[in-house]
């Protein structure tokens, strides 16, 4: 049987053993320096860096999952050795060369491609920078590592900071099941946990006490607010934000936002700048209107504390329930079940939990399998809990490697069992968790055998999210509810009637929401063009994008974890970009068969199994036979147009 690896969740000695792979590393790529053909110089690169990327995952999502102040002090340690060792292989002369030279060899289309992107890789790694500018270069990858997890602990910890102890009375509107997640023997104490501050800013009644925590939360890691002052990231952002712009400037580009787009489809900075600028005229009217319903309904003008809490009350008004409706009929087992039971009818695979001890007794394993036999295994680790970073994210242990198969790790920040009662879903973060095994299945299905190409590895960064907002798609299926529902008491499926208010409320203030996204995005992209100060650049954004009065203490930048740790840094457009190709592929696959239909595995042949290996656009017009029209994300996301 192939080798899925199971991780080792023990580490020790954590910061030897990455300076160990990492001199054996480069040993290897000084041997590959010499190599003359795909084996002697690519292969020997792959094999280093499986091995040093295990490592280095496993580490990342410890630190992650299970913080602790003594751990993530090694784990630190091993940012310099890491970024000085890529900064050693980006500038490599002989190894650029070498690669190159594979260009007059006899490759396939596959290790054609990846030559082209490994030497453009290189390029954009400073391999032609000399003297002081390279170990300058070298200087700003090594600090912004160092940076980028700095700023991710600021945020865990401000978080952590903050709780609040208050009485029953405070918690008019409130649910048995919203209860529940914050009691505490016999008192109810408030933290900023995803799961709870959404339950607060959606149901609670007490105006003060909904404006008294959105405060806490939009201010963490801050100078201002409750959260303490030590926390603060502003002086991280900055530093991030000013090295990243001299780092383009060393290879000899105008700005960040350039250097980003080299590895994405879109062909300048511009281009994402007119697409965010067209959703975002095509967006406002509807997002007007959505506003003044809004204010209407509340009868007063609102606060950025009062949004949820009244969308809340008037999605109840027009569409007659209420969210919490649904969520008896979506208990933790039936969604999975149902999730498993989707996934093996769309590619004949087969998914199964089983018993293995993992970093924590939430995670659960879920192995994968085909009729060829093992695919590869998913950790699953889904509640919230104090030392866990927060959000919902996939990230890989290891790819597709000679005997060695594919294992993800899948984790999100929601509710957990309590009191004898099992987890009920939010239909919210079923689309979630949907969305994450998108992302796992992009990594576990793939066929390439190059840990540089396998998987979402080598995948443009604005394709990345494609096969997850895929997923999304399928869990407005009536056949798919069918699969995910079962009342926890009495295992009733979704009924009709909330069925149809379900679907019928989807894109509820959907121009709202598509103004959100736009404005995260163009912040993003016009940040990493200009110096000027961040929170100046978002103002000027906002100018076009923010309907209501934004209040004085919104750092929300200072917890942005996805651009200022999390990899997304000028490439956040890339979730609506992704929603174009996404729309437009659930729009193919439906009206060509659905659900285990031919159409349906060529998006697998075309997408998945292909990862980074082949022209990604290329391979969605082979899929879909032309290139994706933003019509169907308009369509999906009911943006009417007049």
């Amino acid at each position: 049987m192939k080798n899925t690896q199971t991780p080792n969740f023990k580490p020790e000695n954590i910061v030897h053993n990455i300076s160990q792979l990492t001199k054996d590393a480069l040993i290897k790529s000084s041997q590959a320096s010499k190599g003359n053909d795909w084996e002697s110089v690519m292969g020997i690169l792959d094999e280093s860096e499986h091995f040093l990327g295990r490592e280095m995952s496993v580490n990342s999502h410890l630190n992650a999952v299970i913080f602790s102040e003594s751990f993530n002090e090694q784990y630190e340690k091993t940012l310099p050795i890491i970024s000085n060792y890529y900064s050693e292989i980006g500038a490599n002369k002989p190894l650029y060369m070498a690669i190159k030279g594979l260009n007059n060899v006899n490759l396939n289309n596959q290790q054609k491609h990846i030559v082209k992107e490994t030497i453009r890789g290189f390029e954009l790694s400073g391999v032609g920078l000399e003297g002081k500018a390279s170990e300058r270069y070298k200087a700003i990858q090594e600090q912004l590592s160092i940076l980028s997890n700095q700023f991710s602990k600021n945020v865990l910890q401000a978080t952590n900071s903050w709780k609040k102890i208050v009485s029953l009375d405070d918690l008019k509107g409130y649910g048995k099941d919203e209860l529940l997640k914050i009691k505490d023997s016999e008192k109810y104490v408030l933290n900023l946990q995803i799961p709870v501050y959404i339950d607060l800013m959606t149901y609670a009644e007490n105006r003060s006490l909904r404006e008294e925590v959105y405060l806490a939360y939009i201010s963490r890691a801050s100078d201002v607010g409750i959260t303490p002052k030590k926390f603060d990231n502003q002086t991280v952002m900055n530093e991030i934000l000013e090295l990243r712009f001299e780092m383009a400037k060393l290879l000899g580009l105008s700005n960040y936002a350039e250097y980003s787009v080299q590895s994405k489809m879109v062909e300048s900075p511009q281009m994402v700048i007119d697409f965010l600028e067209n959703l975002i005229k095509l967006s406002l009217p509807q997002a007007k209107n959505e506003l003044n319903e809004l204010e209407a309904f509340a009868g007063h003008p609102l606060k950025p504390w009062d949004l949820m809490f009244y969308s809340e009350k008037l999605k109840q008004k027009i569409f007659d329930f209420k969210s919490s409706d649904l969520k008896p009929f979506f208990p933790e087992k039936s969604v999975f079940n149902g999730l498993f039971s989707t996934i093996e009818s769309l590619y004949g695979i087969n998914l199964e939990e089983i018993n293995e001890e993992s970093y924590h007794p939430d995670v659960r394993v879920i192995k994968i399998e085909s009729k060829d036999g093992p695919i590869g295994r998913i950790y699953l680790d889904v509640y919230a809990r104090e030392n866990k970073r927060g959000g919902a994210w996939m990230s890989d242990f290891q790819g597709l490697y000679n005997d060695a198969l594919p294992v993800a790790f899948v984790v999100c920040n929601l509710n957990s069992p309590n009191e004898g009662k099992p987890a009920l879903f939010d239909f919210d973060e079923i689309v979630t968790i949907f969305h994450e095994f998108g992302h796992a299945l992009h990594h576990l299905l793939t066929k390439v055998r190059f840990p540089c190409a396998a998987g979402i590895s080598g995948v443009p960064w604005d394709g990345v999210e494609l096969p997850s907002q895929y997923m999304e798609n399928f869990c407005y299926e009536r056949g798919v509810i069918d699969l995910i529902s079962g009342h926890w008491e009495t295992h009733e499926k979704l009924p009709d009637n909330l069925f149809k208010k379900l679907t019928d409320s989807k894109n509820f203030q959907s121009g709202l929401q598509m103004l959100r996204q736009c404005e995260f995005s163009l912040w993003d992209i016009n940040t990493h063009i200009s110096l000027d100060n961040t929170y100046k650049i978002l103002d000027k954004v906002r100018e076009k994008t923010s309907l209501i009065p934004v209040v004085n203490e919104n750092r929300f930048l200072n917890s942005f974890s996805h651009i200022f740790s999390g990899g997304y840094a000028a490439g956040y457009f890339s979730y609506k970009w992704a929603e174009v190709l996404a729309a437009d592929a659930y729009e193919h696959v439906r009206n060509n068969g659905g659900i285990g239909s031919k159409t349906a595995n060529e998006f697998r042949e075309c997408i998945l199994e292909v990862g980074g290996s082949l022209d990604f656009m290329q391979q969605y017009i082979k899929f879909r036979g032309s290139r994706p029209k933003i019509d169907g994300l308009l369509k999906a996301s009911g943006i009417q147009l007049k």
